[in-house]
């Protein structure tokens, strides 16, 4: 999780039209590395071009809901807090950036577990201002 220099929007991704959704995203993707930091290592490369700074890493918290664009299965995402080394950029499978906050509850862009559970659990965590 990437957040603005005043904790009031939270960075998220929507990746190509040919990909399973164009739901807003968080950025990521699936585990197949040996540590997490290798996975975050990765991952923020190949979708932000961006390298992270492991020395502010926090975990936040587990959440699980529907998946984007696959209402038929589930998603887990174990949710990351840090800082990005770089700007970044849309990368590979990412198109657009966006920058979404506490207004985008509601918004159905945005992808179902990051609507229904991560929003709502970094506004009441006081993550998100």
């Amino acid at each position: 999780m990437v957040l603005n220099e005043d904790q009031t929007k939270l960075l998220v991704v929507q990746k190509h039209p040919q990909n399973v959704t164009a739901d807003y995203i968080m950025p990521g993707g699936q585990f197949t590395e040996n540590t997490v930091e290798e996975c975050l290592k990765n991952e923020i490369k190949e979708e932000l071009n961006c390298e992270v700074d492991f020395s502010e890493l926090e975990y936040i918290s587990e959440y699980t809901d529907i998946a984007a664009g696959r209402p038929d299965r589930d998603v887990s995402i174990k949710l990351y807090k840090g800082r990005l080394i770089g700007t970044p950029q849309p990368s590979t499978e990412i198109q657009y950036l966006h920058w979404i906050g506490r207004n985008d509850v509601a918004n159905q862009k945005v992808s179902p577990i990051v609507r229904n559970k991560i929003l709502p659990d970094l506004i009441e965590k006081k993550i998100l201002k």
